[in-house]
């Protein structure tokens, strides 16, 4: 009898609303990073920003945005690879350090293919080329026919070499058939300060940390590096339209995990931020920045990385792009 009163204690006990919210579950109060490779003030920076804030909103969880610039976004990359697979430090996955890295450095840190469980794709956006309004260059073929005229003259600002931003810069370089003096800086923020300081005449450089000079006349956008223009400069062309069909490089910004993350935490991080993508105020948002959406989950993230990879290989080797 006293058993059986024990096993209908117990019954009781498990139905208490108190009890079942005692038990752990994830995220719970332990945060979950998310690492960016770049400094604070870029496109990758706002939209993790911003898809923390409405996680946390979601979920109820902590969601905190950690910036680990340097080694053109290998640091970072590299370090969620090697944290604890527990689902609380996540990679803002840039495709710079994920697609072009493995190709241009002998040893990046990591395998994209095989270090990370693969959440989903976040957004995507074009890289922005800009001039000086010291330089007197109002167009793209303004900044073409200068640097023919002063071969090796022009100092262009870059963030890392490596980085998707660099590889526009060289890929655009390689097409009009002229060469400038790379400059790289952290990230878009800093190479933004000597673009208008002087210091360099342009640069291919972060749309969404740009935007701001742009909008206050402190820099002249020359043209964008997308497919489409960018909703965020109607008015500026992408450098397909500007004369030279064909080039395109877009950048985009993934979510992804260590490899062997638990199948359950990996789920809940896809499923929330897909989630977040659908939602109107953050694609609303995304696009007063220039960016775009993009749910892209799992497989088809990896598999869509697999082709970028191999996409970039002959693009690194006929540019002849080195880094040191």
């Amino acid at each position: 009898m006293k058993s059986l009163k024990c096993m209908l204690g117990l019954v009781l006990l498990s139905t208490l609303p108190w009890a079942a919210q005692a038990q752990p579950s994830y995220p719970g109060d332990k945060p979950v990073k998310l690492i960016l490779p770049f400094i604070p003030g870029g496109s990758a920076d706002f939209a993790a920003r911003l898809l923390a804030e409405k996680l946390k909103a979601r979920t109820g969880g902590q969601f905190l945005v950690e910036n680990k610039p340097g080694a053109a976004a290998n640091l970072a990359t590299a370090y969620v690879a090697r944290a604890p697979a527990d689902g609380y430090t996540i990679l803002v996955g840039v495709s710079g350090a994920l697609t072009v890295n493995p190709t241009l450095y002998k040893n990046p840190g990591f395998d994209s293919l095989k270090d990370f469980e693969p959440i989903t794709m976040l957004a995507q956006g074009p890289v922005v080329v800009v001039a000086g309004t010291h330089t007197g260059i109002n167009t793209l073929d303004d900044l073409v026919n200068k640097a023919k005229a002063n071969p090796q003259g022009l100092n262009a600002a870059s963030i890392g070499a490596g980085t998707s931003h660099y590889l526009a810069s060289e890929m655009f370089q390689n097409r009009a058939g002229f060469k400038m003096n790379t400059v790289h800086y952290k990230g878009t923020p800093d190479a933004m300060q000597d673009v208008i300081g002087g210091r360099v005449d342009a640069g291919f450089l972060d749309l969404a940390g740009s935007l701001p000079f742009i909008k206050g006349g402190r820099v002249k956008a020359l043209a964008t590096t997308g497919t489409t223009r960018s909703s965020a400069l109607p008015e500026v062309p992408t450098i397909a339209e500007a004369g030279y069909p064909g080039y395109q490089a877009p950048t985009w910004i993934a979510i992804l995990a260590p490899a062997g993350t638990p199948t359950d935490r990996a789920d809940f991080l896809r499923t929330n931020i897909q989630a977040v993508l659908e939602d109107p105020d953050y694609q609303a948002r995304l696009g007063g920045q220039g960016l775009q959406a993009w749910a892209m989950p799992g497989q088809s993230l990896l598999d869509f990385m697999k082709e970028e990879i191999e996409k970039w290989k002959p693009v690194i080797k006929e540019s002849g792009i080195k880094v040191e």
